[in-house]
């Protein structure tokens, strides 16, 4: 009976992670200053753009932000695109998202607190971090989960294939 079971949770994790969101829905999210934010307005400028989902207590997560930021400057000269940062922090841990982005000088990015997990739902999200490449329609090309350094070299090279 346990097999079975264990069967079948595996094959529903295969399914679900086969039928993973390919393109941006339309779900509501919030700024840090709380207001109403429709995700699909992160399109609007034209440009692909890494989603990358993350909590304040992931230290891979903060990581991975950390090299983002520091890469960023010197990838706007190559190609034009931006970076989403979706906080899955819930209700009472979200109050602590605007103290660190500030903290770490992290401004060049945008910010969006996803505290009830529509977002994360929506995009088939299961753990963090969890970064999405989209190009300027809204459509997913890459999807990586997990951290290790140097994995924001790859986003980059997908960047430019996007340019």
């Amino acid at each position: 009976m346990k097999k079975i079971f264990l069967m079948l949770a595996l094959v529903a994790v295969s399914f679900s992670s086969a039928f993973a969101q390919k393109a941006l829905p339309k779900v509501e999210v919030s700024t840090l200053e709380g207001a109403s934010f429709q995700i699909q307005d992160v399109l609007k400028d034209g440009v692909p753009v890494i989603l990358s989902f993350w909590y304040t207590t992931c230290k891979p997560c903060l990581q991975e932000l950390g090299a983002l930021n520091e890469a960023f400057p010197d990838w706007q000269e190559e190609a034009q695109f931006k970076v989403v940062a979706v906080s899955t922090d819930d209700a009472r841990s979200s109050a602590k998202v605007a103290p660190m982005v500030n903290g770490r000088g992290w401004t060049d990015f945008t910010f969006l607190l996803d505290p009830n997990g529509d977002l994360r739902r929506a995009m088939g999200v299961q753990t963090q971090p969890t970064v999405f490449i989209l190009d300027k329609t809204g459509k997913v090309v890459y999807t990586h989960t997990g951290y290790t350094p140097g994995n924001e070299e790859e986003l980059f090279e997908e960047i430019l294939k996007l340019q």
